[in-house]
């Protein structure tokens, strides 16, 4: 538990220490969210707070390598013959391309092919150094193992997802920094519960994605400090895209490693309120006949302030739902158990 905590604290310490530093920067370089008729902020505000997220969650892992010798330890044994300091290094990889195309995106809009392409490139270096999804648990069926193919194309496919869902979902004042830290605190439950009475090999790679779990909730925790509406710095797509990233690869290398069909909507129902607005943001542009990529002010957190809902209470309201569906995971993950 020492190991857990230390991550946790150096992570928060990080953000709370970086995030300054990613606005005095975002500041230097005039990576500035301008008020524009589709946002609900009235000053221009820093857009490099990802930056100092990242730099958080690097904090927390690198206290844990240096202080705890057991965690160095373990990096070096491995799960269906990979090993874990090398899926590490993937993960590390890929979060550090999110972040670089994210922040360029946040000083010069490019183009949506060439961060879809960014986003492949992360998620693919990650599937290749081990984060994989080998298959799934049917109920009443014996579980099913993908071809390597299925295994590249599902495990891309799911990253993608994950950083594109947060991305949308970063729409107020703290919302998606506060929803990322509920999700990576119910990763961090299940993957605890997951590994008690696991096989060894097992268990180390859930205490890996515990550890990693705890360094995406305390760095956005730091940041939230402040995000909180009325925020001072936004994370931007270099922290939206990072931390969609990094929930994805934590399943993927924790609660879907389950052998329950569960596993499945563990990751999912913990995200559900993004999803929804995801799908339902899709649904509506279609319909309209534009671009996917056409921003509006039709999510449901808008639908909320045009109800006459502060953006805080908008917030709070959505931190409580997705803590009422982590939780609802958590308890369900025991059952199983």
């Amino acid at each position: 538990m020492l190991l857990y905590l230390t991550t946790f604290i150096a992570s928060f310490a990080g953000a709370v220490v970086f995030v300054p530093v990613s606005i005095l920067l975002a500041r230097k370089f005039d990576v500035l969210d301008h008020p524009r008729a589709r946002k609900v902020h009235r000053l221009p505000l820093p857009r490099w707070g990802g930056i100092g997220i990242y730099l958080g969650i690097a904090s927390g892992i690198v206290a844990a390598c240096y202080i705890f010798p057991s965690f160095r330890e373990l990096l070096t044994h491995n799960y269906k013959g990979i090993v874990l300091e090398k899926q590490l290094r993937g993960i590390a990889f890929g979060a550090t391309v999110a972040v670089i195309i994210g922040a360029v995106d946040d000083k010069k809009n490019i183009r949506a092919a060439t961060k879809l392409l960014a986003q492949i490139i992360a998620a693919y270096v990650a599937m290749d150094f081990g984060v994989r999804i080998f298959g799934l648990t049917i109920p009443f069926h014996k579980t099913v193992a993908f071809p390597q193919i299925l295994q590249q194309l599902v495990t891309v496919l799911w990253i993608i997802g994950f950083m594109n869902t947060i991305n949308l979902a970063d729409g107020l004042d703290g919302l998606a920094a506060g929803i990322v830290a509920i999700a990576a605190a119910a990763f961090f439950a299940v993957s605890v519960i997951l590994s008690k009475g696991a096989a060894v090999d097992l268990s180390r790679q859930l205490t890996l994605s515990a550890v990693l779990s705890l360094g995406v909730a305390g760095s956005s925790l730091g940041f939230l400090a402040y995000n909180f509406p009325p925020a001072r710095v936004f994370m931007g797509d270099s922290g939206a895209l990072m931390l969609g990233f990094m929930l994805a690869t934590i399943s993927a290398t924790g609660t879907l490693k389950s052998t329950a069909f569960l596993s499945l909507f563990i990751p999912i129902t913990v995200v559900a309120m993004p999803i929804l607005d995801v799908c339902l943001s899709i649904f509506r542009r279609w319909r309209k006949g534009v671009k996917l990529s056409t921003p509006d002010k039709e999510h449901i957190h808008h639908k909320f302030l045009e109800f006459g809902w502060t953006q805080r209470e908008v917030v709070l309201l959505m931190y409580v739902l997705t803590l009422i569906l982590a939780n609802l995971t958590v308890i369900l993950t025991i059952i199983r158990k």
